[in-house]
């Protein structure tokens, strides 16, 4: 019996047990980054198409998009990192090479959102698609209420000033 399932076995089982290994590997590298990237891709999707649904004069709340838990939110525009990021790869996030445009031009804008003194989400968003006004400092989730103003000498931006 023993012998016949020696028998089976292939002659280097190494073969299988390889690939088996390196993508179990790369599954559990690139898992997390890419739930990460994605998701802000959906997100800046979403807030795009929200945004682009309602009209000028209307009020935005970020808490609309934002579903996840968080007690302050930082906007900071024309966002320019201090040293490079690793980089989310293969398109997740941004088309390639777009992201270092961005930064280049100054219309790269990054929401923090904060809960509990930890960072939980991190999303980053073309200022020449939705520029926010007005919120320069954190804000709680009650008080990141904003008017919605169309851009129209600009196709698909809008303006988000923070209401006071």
């Amino acid at each position: 019996m023993i012998k016949n399932a020696l028998s089976v076995m292939p002659a280097r089982p190494v073969l299988y047990i390889v690939p088996v290994i390196v993508v179990l590997v790369l599954s559990f590298y690139y898992g997390d980054m890419h739930s990460r990237c994605t998701g802000n891709k959906q997100f800046r999707a979403s807030l795009n198409e929200l945004l682009q649904a309602r009209d000028s004069g209307s009020q935005f709340r970020l808490t609309d998009t934002a579903k996840f838990s968080w007690d302050r939110v930082r906007i900071v525009t024309d966002f320019e990192p201090e040293s490079r990021s690793s980089e989310c790869p293969f398109g997740w996030n941004w088309p390639d090479g777009e992201r270092e445009s961005l930064i280049a031009a100054g219309l790269l804008t990054v929401l923090i959102f904060v809960d509990k003194g930890t960072i939980v989400q991190y999303l980053e968003l073309r200022s020449d698609e939705v520029a926010f006004r007005g919120a320069d400092s954190s804000l709680a989730p009650q008080a990141a209420v904003f008017d919605i103003e169309t851009n129209f000498d600009n196709d698909a931006g809008v303006t988000l000033t923070l209401k006071h």
